[in-house]
């Protein structure tokens, strides 16, 4: 974009709103500057400035002129909701969920002793969703269904297929230090699997 001789504060955020295609529910919350400082060996180096007002935004633009030569303007900025949308969303009841990652027709690395340890899955095109609270092995089978993508196998899941096994990478605490962790893999098979890993995913 570009930032006119004579910008205000307010003239600035609206150029940045328009240019970042913003919608009425998002606000620019912050601007920073990257500032050009030069020492006394002449060596140039940056620093953060955050925009509060006019007087802010006069004293980038000067520094723009000054060095010129460093290139265009550099800014940050921080998008938030507006006051309208947050207090919607905390007056609005919330459904606790767990964040989780599928791995669709995916498969673990496994160590030759055939020990399911400290062994990350891989996949094809991992899909975060979240679980809602108190889902059941059916129901969790169906939202993997929903998640995983369109198509032919191995890329995708065709309408005629299910899923017909689950497993989930639990991890525990080594004997010999609480700060390490472990992993093995777990199938799940019922309700009751489920609930272990939703109340595991709390911790």
């Amino acid at each position: 974009m570009r930032v006119p001789n004579l910008c205000d504060f307010s003239t600035l955020k609206s150029k940045i709103h328009n240019s970042l295609q913003l919608n009425n529910n998002q606000v620019v919350d912050e601007i920073h500057y990257r500032r050009p400082v030069e020492d006394t060996s002449n060596n140039i180096h940056f620093e953060s400035m955050q925009l509060k007002n006019d007087m802010d935004v006069n004293t980038m633009l000067m520094y723009n002129d000054n060095f010129s030569f460093v290139g265009p303007i550099e800014l940050l900025c921080i998008v938030g909701r507006t006051a309208d949308v947050i207090l919607n969303l905390l007056e609005r009841p919330s459904i606790p969920t767990h964040d989780a990652v599928l791995y669709y027709n995916g498969r673990w690395n496994m160590p030759h002793q055939n020990i399911f340890v400290g062994y990350a899955f891989i996949g094809i095109n991992p899909k975060k969703f979240d679980i809602p609270k108190g889902c059941s092995i059916d129901q969790l089978k169906d939202l993997i269904k929903q998640v995983a993508p369109k198509g032919n196998p191995p890329h995708g899941i065709h309408e005629s297929q299910v899923v017909r096994r689950l497993f989930y990478r639990q991890p525990s605490h080594l004997e010999y230090s609480e700060k390490v962790l472990e992993f093995e893999i777990v199938e799940l098979k019922c309700d009751d699997d489920v609930l272990k890993v939703l109340v595991e995913s709390n911790y």
